[in-house]
């Protein structure tokens, strides 16, 4: 079903919100397609400080709390806010899902994936997703920092 790995182009967005104040950020996403269809799931990311960049996974869950679909995504700061692409694949079956997503928070133009981590730990970040000719909305929530 291409609208439930389309919507984890959301996911993958969600992931924009990593930041560098963990090993490895994480957190949950949720997402909705124009056709009402809702998902969810968890991600990780991976900062590059040097390059201004993000990567990282993410996993969609099925009703029953199975893995549906996993996949990876990037993401880099726009000067409106951060845009990323990711790919899906979607277990048992053959062949990838592609998409896009944008966030814009408001933040300072200086602001980095730490900032905006930051703010998807205190609140919900959300933005909206591309894929297929179909599009919807995501949001996210970060987990907070682990304590050593």
């Amino acid at each position: 079903m291409r609208t439930p790995v389309a919507t984890a182009l959301v996911l993958a967005l969600l992931c924009l919100s990593a930041g560098a104040q963990t090993p490895e950020p994480r957190g949950t996403w949720a997402a909705t397609s124009s056709n009402g269809l809702t998902l969810g799931g968890t991600w990780t990311a991976t900062v590059d400080q040097k390059a201004g960049t993000v990567t990282g996974t993410w996993t969609l869950f099925d009703a029953q709390g199975r893995t549906a679909a996993n996949g990876a995504w990037s993401a880099a700061k726009s000067p409106s806010g951060w845009t990323g692409n990711w790919r899906a694949a979607t277990a048992g079956r053959s062949g990838e899902h592609a998409g896009s997503g944008s966030a814009t928070v408001k933040l300072k133009p200086t602001a980095g994936f730490a900032d905006l981590f930051e703010q998807a730990v205190k609140d919900v970040v959300s933005g909206g997703w591309r894929s297929a000719g179909r599009n919807g909305a995501w949001s996210i929530r970060a987990a907070a920092p682990e304590s050593k």
